[in-house]
């Protein structure tokens, strides 16, 4: 077993040339001075080079890709995608809104990407980030555990390139191979990789179509997940019911009475409180200096123990947001008058300031949680994507706080399946959009390239200015000025928070 491991070394050893013994150098001074995630690029490329010169890329059909990442062809899937792809028209039908779809979430990432470079400028101080934490890897990026988000992003992968592969098929295009793009043993992207001639010479329609196909599928996935996502957590209840705050205001109310964070309100003077409403209720309706009875569970090392009662004189929201120069007109804005009940309690930046028992499960379930007013559903349903992509940054990775899990009565099979679904809808919607960057050769980039191709060429032939070929061609000079501009002002606010 030694001997063939040293022969191996040797005849490794022996294939070294002059650049990957400098590869290695680089590797071994990054890794020295900390640059992990440089010298994880060397060691991919230095490993890519061995494979390649003992041959093993080729029996494997596999190329490298900007010399670290390797790119990997297979033949399997075409009978199954033949099968899919047969009602044609439907799927043309379906092409026809996915570029709608594309078109409207490309509008939208590219405001975001504007916005986010102008900003940065605006901001005078920037909190610095990872490099990792730039490109969102599974199991090193922080806030992404490995072992969800990587199944997760393997199907997104593959439904994105069989999104692109069924409308090849639909209109008539062929399907060469299917591919992963690997890096570390972690794919990083998929293709489904045409006759370059005939995706060429199709009509920018149907060029459209298959460009839009792949995001539209992982961002109607999305959509679905979500309200799967709600069904699965619906049946969850608390295991306790209450109200409390995850923040206390120092020397306020609360604080001076001995109201600790996540102390459970069980009760107030006679009334017991099931939620936050019913406390929210017994406060609209106190005034200041009103003293109420709490009956409350403390909270101590994840626990609650046993039922106590304390006394709060309640203060006066509005003076207290005058000493925090807040001005009159501010607080009309937030509807904050004289006279109004203040408990002294404050939100922790995930949460409101009072919440339920069941405010992980609110969470996740946004526009379909039950007891709430047809405004507060239309609230919810638009920020909802928002807040579940914030979620795992918000609580290290979880889809919810600690002390909230603890909350609701679930077992540990359905935590694996509310974590397996939220992590399907995750990965889709940011794979969807993340593809809808305006920049070639993301598919957003092609959808824009073709768009300024039609604008061009159908007012060049109605005012007869240039031959079609002509406007073809400036239509992509145009878009790869265009794509150069936007790669600028995707990578002016990561360069800012990398060097800050």
């Amino acid at each position: 077993m030694q001997s063939k491991l040293a022969n191996a070394v040797k005849s490794i050893v022996d294939t070294l040339s002059t650049r990957d013994w400098l590869i290695l150098l680089a590797t071994g001074m990054c890794l020295f001075y900390g640059s992990y995630f440089i010298a994880v690029i060397l060691l991919n490329l230095f490993a890519l080079n061995i494979l390649e010169k003992k041959g093993v890329l080729d029996q494997w059909n596999a190329t490298k890709v900007l010399g670290f990442i390797l790119m990997i062809r297979t033949n399997r899937g075409q009978k199954i995608l033949e099968k899919i792809s047969q009602p044609r028209k439907f799927w043309r039908i379906f092409g026809e809104i996915s570029l709608w779809i594309c078109i409207c979430a490309l509008f939208l990432t590219t405001l975001l990407l504007v916005f986010s470079a102008i900003a940065t400028f605006q901001t005078p101080e920037l909190e610095s980030i990872e490099t990792t934490d730039v490109l969102l890897i599974p199991g090193v990026s922080s806030g992404i555990p490995l072992f969800w988000p990587l199944i997760s992003l393997i199907v997104a992968l593959v439904i994105h390139e069989y999104g692109h592969g069924i409308q090849m098929r639909a209109h008539g295009m062929r399907v060469r191979s299917f591919g992963l793009l690997i890096t570390s043993m972690i794919p990083i992207g998929a293709f489904a990789e045409p006759e370059a001639k005939e995706i060429a010479k199709a009509p920018l329609r149907e060029r459209m179509r298959t460009f839009s196909a792949g995001p539209a599928v992982n961002l109607i996935f999305a959509f679905f997940l979500t309200f799967i996502l709600a069904v699965g957590i619906s049946g969850i209840e608390p295991s306790i019911q209450g109200a409390y705050s995850a923040g206390i205001v120092v020397d306020g109310p609360a604080d001076n009475a001995g109201l600790e964070p996540y102390d459970l309100i069980v009760g107030v003077n006679e009334t017991t409180i099931s939620n936050s409403n019913d406390l929210h209720i017994i406060l609209n309706s106190s005034k200041p200096n009103d003293v109420l009875l709490l009956h409350i569970l403390p909270f101590n090392d994840g626990e609650w123990e046993e039922q106590e009662s304390i006394e709060i004189t309640l203060g006066d929201k509005f003076e207290h947001y005058r000493t925090l120069n807040y001005s009159e007109e501010d607080l009309a804005i937030l509807g904050v008058v004289k006279g109004d009940s203040f408990m002294g309690v404050s939100s922790d930046g995930n949460g409101p300031v009072i919440s339920s028992t069941d405010q992980g499960k609110q969470r996740l379930m946004g526009p379909f949680y039950p007891d709430l007013t047809s405004e507060q559903r239309i609230v919810e349903a638009i920020i909802h994507p928002i807040q579940l992509l914030s979620t795992p940054l918000s609580f290290d990775g979880e889809v919810m706080s600690e002390v909230e899990g603890e909350m609701l009565d679930w077992n540990p099979v359905e935590k694996i399946m509310i974590n397996g679904i939220f992590w399907f809808f995750w990965i889709n919607f940011i794979l969807g959009f993340a593809n809808l960057i305006p920049v070639i050769p993301f598919d957003g980039g092609h959808i824009m390239r073709d768009s300024i191709q039609a604008i061009i060429t159908r007012t060049s032939e109605k005012l007869g200015i240039a031959h079609p070929q002509k406007a073809s061609i400036f239509a992509t000079k145009t878009a790869n000025i265009v794509s150069l501009l936007f790669i600028g002002i995707f990578l002016i606010p990561i360069l800012f928070r990398l060097l800050s």
